[in-house]
């Protein structure tokens, strides 16, 4: 597996793209630069079958339409988040960049596997930052979405958010191996072990 990561639009989330040695490709949150993310696609020889959306914020998804037109991918994110793809207040999105409504192909829940080629996800259902966040496990990568950083986590004073669930999720979290490397959706990506050991936000959790 391929793992490549970069900051994308205004407020740098990380859209994360993961392939195999085929070229089948899976990309999370592709949050904007639409013609920026197909050139990489193209310069890689990529071929995108599934979307992965972490959360339904404006900033991690932006790109999603343009490169489901250009690749024809599917777009799946977690059921209790579907319906802010439609719903501007809990996408956040904003007015210079409406309309804008997605509809999801595929509705996750926890424990769902997601499969691309020879690509194996585990769907992680952390809410907290909004009701449907996830994180995705693949192999020894877990790109984490908003609910965990490096040194911080996800905020939790916006529609949908609840601090009592991502301390919940930060529990779960807790518990993988810490060899397991993440990817956040901003900063620098970090380990399981160094946050357990150097985060505030998880010394109590």
């Amino acid at each position: 597996m391929k793992v490549t990561y970069y900051p994308v639009g205004d407020y740098q989330a990380n859209c994360v793209i993961l392939s195999d040695e085929s070229g089948c490709a899976v990309v999370i949150d592709p949050g904007d630069e639409a013609p920026r993310l197909l050139q990489r696609l193209a310069d890689q020889k990529l071929r995108v079958a599934v979307i992965l959306l972490t959360h339904a914020h404006f900033d991690h998804l932006l790109a999603v339409r343009e490169l489901q037109t250009a690749t024809g991918a599917a777009l799946y994110i977690h059921t209790e988040d579907a319906s802010a793809l439609s719903d501007t207040r809990r996408s956040l999105i904003p007015p210079h960049r409406l309309p804008y409504e997605l509809t999801a192909d595929r509705l996750l829940i926890d424990g769902d596997t997601v499969v691309v080629g020879e690509l194996m996800l585990s769907v992680l259902h952390t809410p907290g930052h909004t009701p449907g966040s996830c994180c995705y496990q693949c192999d020894n990568v877990l790109i984490s979405g908003d609910t965990l950083f490096a040194g911080s986590v996800g905020r939790t004073d916006l529609p949908g958010g609840r601090t009592a669930a991502l301390l919940q999720s930060l529990r779960r979290l807790a518990t993988l191996p810490p060899e397991l490397r993440v990817i956040p959706g901003h900063g620098e990506a970090t380990t399981i072990g160094y946050e357990c050991r150097y985060n505030p936000f998880l010394a109590g959790v």
